[in-house]
């Protein structure tokens, strides 16, 4: 095949990868089929019919009619129930035997759609071009089916143009899902690429949500653009692996009418499946220690262990487990119990133990449940009279019981005494796996004694590089206690948990003194005041919220009172259970001291970024285990170190919309400590810093990027002296910048664009720094410079987010705005993007005007946009506007002539497009007839007249158009274009047209007809 960089070069190229995998290809248009429906329901009754070779047919129509109509009252239910179908298969599939010795007998049966034990034992389809009928015709590039259920799409762009991006791969699966919604009821995965880049998700998710395939064998990651279309393929479509990722790694979260449809990411489906295997191998050898699964927190910890859950429940291997997910605190319990309640379509029966007694009744269970509870709960009990249990007593003895423990601490530790004994005392025989968001040094113990070897890691450095979470930056402003550094010092350094009885008085008393210094009244008031004011111009030019960490619940309240009496301050609310026999009852006037239920209202009202709720002040609760995306900042006013401090720092790493970053804002000095975590962390095999400080990371690169842009600037002006600018030198200040970066063949326009979308986020993070607000108003003015160029370009193809960042804001707010900001088309005297701007009348004003380079500028793209626009349309006539704009040109930047006689140029463009526009009517052709009569005319008209001419291409269009067929154009399709020229030459010989003429009529022709109906049927 000869490379000719198309799109469907890429669709060919990625069938044949498909190929190689065991899928049979079929080209879409070769199917028998109607065009309304997506499931191909005679491959689907042909594999029951084969797999079922007893059904009758009167059982078999039903099977068929139950898994391609799931019920549902829209899209996304009718998807959820059709993939319970698909996972579960049919179990009450009615069957009445119609002959033979059961005639007449009814009785039900079980039927899978699918053979999940032998996945040879399926019919793996890829079809391209799959045309379906909706609300509109729609054509998706690529479609998967596994025994004629359409279960994989691809949408791709052509990766050998500038244009076409991935992006709007994304925004055309929108397009699909409101169009052709039939085809989404059965979906699972959506793959969406443009070449370089291939990411994959569910139809259901937002853009942030796709993600690359990075891995083939789930060890070696690829960079996202080495491969990409090579790694999803092989990596995830095998016939094995794309069975196991369809049942047991895509979940539909159900919370009351709220369904979420989530699927694996690369990291998730590799380590579940190795965990799985380890844990079949270690029940096989009667071992206990299954392993450790290392995932940074935020990476989707809790949606692994769901996935491996709902994986091992149905393994016959190890006869209907109990899983026991134990945690250190009631926090982190409550989070993942409800992760798992919304995905028990997956994970089946859910149950929490409340209490010590509700633990051990729950544990004498047959199997088969998830069982939740802290690890306190594995304590010896005191009876009636006060005498405490000598030992735990055995509540389990089977060995298909899987302990799951989540962010082991030293509470999993200790086998001689404590809740780790406990623990291994009542379920003696139970198997025991890790999962932590920290590398096992941190734990202070032996992690591999008690769980052990590591089985998988996904650390810091891979998760950001993946989008699983962002990065997360430290910035210390540290506001100054009362205490000499000594005794700072040590209540630091004697931050931990799990310390000897002995230690417990005096190193409360050592942390009492601390937090009464930290609350002091004139400290608070000085931090309230700093933090406000920062959390506000954060917030002015980056959406999102924020949660405050004090030492105790009494600096909690304090803060609260000292930030609200501030003007400007937003709502703000305090999360702490409360002892309400020691507590001030004006804490509970003031709903300071919450119940579980009232919690969850103001998590409720956090996650949810339009909410006015904006700030939370916290103690201990919620500094793990607690997921709201649209935290951006934590605010530290308390001593951490170690797990506890990444946990905490932690919150503020989720994907939200286009977040670019996480912030820990340090008030107290945390600094060494974090240091202390990012060396601990290297050594335990991690890469990535936890939080990196801002003057040492992110200030460099706003330099660096800062120069960058100066150096795509024209050299000479001071770009952050605007304001002492009069309106005649701004006006000209931004006439040499426009016309700089928009200079022909450079393209240095899209080179600013991209570093200036790196520059303003790298500046949100320094801006305050002392030695980088000078830069301000330059960084106004090259955001200014952005607006404009965005705006003059007019968008090619469909609109993708023309916004380059959602979540960051102009710093230019409106205040500013109005102090001169230039609009280019108004300097320009440029009304609006439209051709019918250019009449005499303009040219005149255009003598008159200033700044002709400019303005000839947005002149051009104008015109360029509607050549473009009526290519389709008339190519003949489009090519010669286009010469005709590009000699112009090219005199123009000869110098041979003036910028007046471009726009003359252009006029008469314009007029020549708007007579066209009437030429049709006149001659007696219908519009798109006039495109064919001008492709040939020029000639043949000295040969033929204009009546004729005009009856013979009526004649050739109408012949065009009866042998049409959907996707003609591809190149695979040669049969049909050469089935068109033969009807073509008929209609030349027919009319006696000379035969010497063919050879130039039949390619004009059908070069005119690939232009205007290439997406035959619907554009017609």
């Amino acid at each position: 095949m000869t490379h000719r960089g198309t799109e469907t070069e890429f669709e060919l190229t990625t069938i044949a990868r498909i190929e190689q995998l065991g899928y049979t290809y079929i080209h879409g248009p070769d199917l028998d089929r109607p065009f309304e429906e997506v499931v191909l329901q005679d491959r689907l009754r042909a594999e029951l019919a084969r797999r079922y070779p007893d059904l009758p047919s009167s059982a078999l129509d039903e099977a068929v009619r139950r898994f391609a109509r799931p019920e549902g009252v829209d899209t996304l239910r009718r998807n959820r129930n059709f993939h319970r179908l698909l996972t579960r298969g049919i179990d009450d599939l009615r069957v009445e035997y119609e002959g033979g010795p059961n005639k007449g007998r009814i009785e039900h049966r079980h039927v899978h759609a699918i053979d999940w034990d032998d996945p040879e034992n399926n019919d793996f389809l890829v079809v391209n071009q799959f045309t379906v009928h909706g609300q509109n015709t729609r054509r998706p590039d690529i479609v998967l089916f596994i025994n004629g259920l359409p279960l994989v799409v691809f949408e791709l762009k052509n990766p050998y143009d500038e244009h076409p991006t991935v992006e709007q791969a994304f925004t055309q699966i929108q397009h699909y899902k409101i169009d052709i919604p039939q085809l989404f009821e059965f979906n699972a995965v959506t793959v969406i690429s443009d070449g370089p880049k291939t990411h994959h998700g569910v139809w259901t998710a937002s853009w942030e949500w796709f993600a690359p395939w990075k891995s083939i064998d789930g060890e070696a990651v690829e960079p996202e653009t080495v491969g990409s279309m090579k790694t999803l393929v092989e990596g995830l479509l095998p016939k094995e692996r794309l069975l196991d990722y369809l049942r047991h790694f895509i979940v539909f979260e159900s919370a009351g009418d709220k369904i979420t449809k989530k699927g694996a990411k690369y990291h998730q489906f590799f380590a579940v499946r190795i965990a799985a295997e380890k844990t079949l191998a270690t029940a096989a050898e009667n071992e206990k220690r299954i392993g450790v699964i290392w995932h940074t927190t935020g990476s989707g910890k809790s949606l692994s262990m769901a996935f491996l859950v709902g994986l091992l429940r149905r393994r016959p291997e190890l006869e209907n487990p109990t899983f026991v997910l134990e945690v250190d605190s009631t926090d982190l319990d409550d989070q993942l119990h409800d992760q798992f309640v919304v995905a028990r379509d997956l994970v089946g029966a859910v149950k929490q133990a409340n209490s010590v007694d509700d633990l051990r009744e729950l544990l004498k269970t047959e199997g088969g449940e998830v069982i939740f509870t802290t690890i306190e709960k594995f304590r010896l009990k005191t009876d009636a009279e006060g005498n405490l249990e000598i030992e735990h007593p055995v509540l389990s003895e089977r060995r298909n019981v899987i302990v799951i423990a989540d962010e082991a601490h030293r509470s999993q530790y200790g086998f001689k005494a404590g809740y780790a004994r406990y623990l291994a005392d009542a379920l003696p025989n139970a198997m025991r796996l890790g999962f932590t968001g920290t590398p096992i040094s941190f734990s202070g113990a032996d992690t591999i004694e008690v769980f052990g070897q590591m089985i998988h890691t996904y650390d810091i450095k891979q998760s950001q590089e993946d989008g699983m979470t962002v990065r997360i930056f430290y910035d210390p402003r540290q506001v100054k206690l009362r205490l000499n550094e000594d005794d700072i010092d040590a209540a630091l350094g004697e931050v931990t948990s799990g310390v000897p009885e002995a230690e417990l008085a005096r190193r409360k008393t050592r942390w009492a003194a601390l937090a009464k210094a930290a609350g002091a009244v004139d400290r608070l008031n000085t931090l309230a005041r700093d933090l406000l004011d920062h959390f506000l111009e954060l917030t002015a030019t980056l959406e999102g919220k924020a949660m405050i960490v004090c030492m105790t619940r009494e600096n909690c309240v304090r803060l609260y009172e000292a930030l609200t009496a501030l003007s400007g301050c937003p709502e703000v609310a305090v999360v702490m259970t409360g002892d309400i026999s020691k507590d001030p009852p004006e804490w509970n006037e003031a709903g300071h001291i919450s119940t579980k239920m009232k919690r969850e209202a103001i998590k409720k009202r956090m996650v949810d970024p339009d909410d006015p709720l904006k700030i939370v002040i916290v103690c201990d609760m919620w500094l793990t285990g607690t997921d709201i995306p649209c935290l951006h900042t934590l605010y530290v006013d308390k001593p951490m170190k170690g797990h506890n401090m990444i946990q905490a720092i932690s919150r503020v790493n989720r994907v939200f919309g286009d977040k670019p970053h996480g912030l820990v804002v340090d008030y107290i000095g945390i600094g060494d400590e974090l240091r202390e975590a990012t060396a601990t962390y290297a050594r335990g095999d991690g890469r990535g810093e936890p939080a990196p400080e801002i003057s040492q990371s992110a200030k460099p690169v706003f330099l660096e990027l800062l120069q960058e842009i100066r150096g795509i600037l024209p050299e000479g002006p001071d770009y952050g002296d605007w304001r002492r600018l009069s309106g005649i030198e701004m006006e000209d200040r931004y006439s040499l910048v426009f016309g700089h970066l928009t200079e022909e063949g450079v393209e240095r326009d899209k080179h600013f664009l991209a570093v200036e979308h790196r520059l303003s986020n790298a500046y949100l993070l320094v801006k305050h720094l002392d030695d980088c607000r000078p830069h301000a108003d330059e960084m106004i003015f090259i955001q200014r410079v952005r607006k404009q160029l965005t705006k003059a370009v007019v968008p090619e193809g469909p609109k993708v987010e023309q916004e380059l960042e959602k979540a960051v804001r102009d710093l230019v707010d409106d205040s500013v705005e109005s102090e001169g900001v230039v609009d280019i088309f108004e300097l320009a005297g440029v009304e609006r993007a439209d051709i019918s701007i250019l009449d005499d009348e303009f040219l005149q004003t255009f003598k008159d005007r200033p700044l002709p380079n400019l303005r000839l500028k947005l002149l051009e793209k104008i015109v360029r946009a509607e050549i473009k626009k009526r290519r389709p349309r008339n190519l003949a006539k489009a090519e010669s506007f286009r010469k005709l704009l590009e000699e112009t040109l090219a005199r123009y930047h000869k110098r041979l002539i003036d910028a007046a006689a471009v726009v003359q140029a252009m006029i008469e463009i314009r007029k020549e497009m708007e007579s066209d526009d009437r030429r049709a009517e006149d001659i007696g052709l219908e519009p798109e007839e006039l495109a064919f009569y001008d492709a040939v005319a020029s000639r043949l008209d000295d040969i033929y007249d204009q009546p004729f001419l005009k009856d013979l291409i009526h004649d050739i269009v109408q012949t065009i158009k009866k042998n049409l067929k959907v996707d003609w154009t591809a190149s695979h399709r040669e049969d049909i274009r050469a089935g068109i020229r033969a009807a073509v030459k008929r209609v030349l010989r027919a009319k006696k047209v000379k035969a010497e003429t063919f050879d130039f009529i039949i390619p004009k022709v059908m070069e005119q007809a690939e232009a205007m109906y290439k997406d035959w049927p619907v554009a017609v």
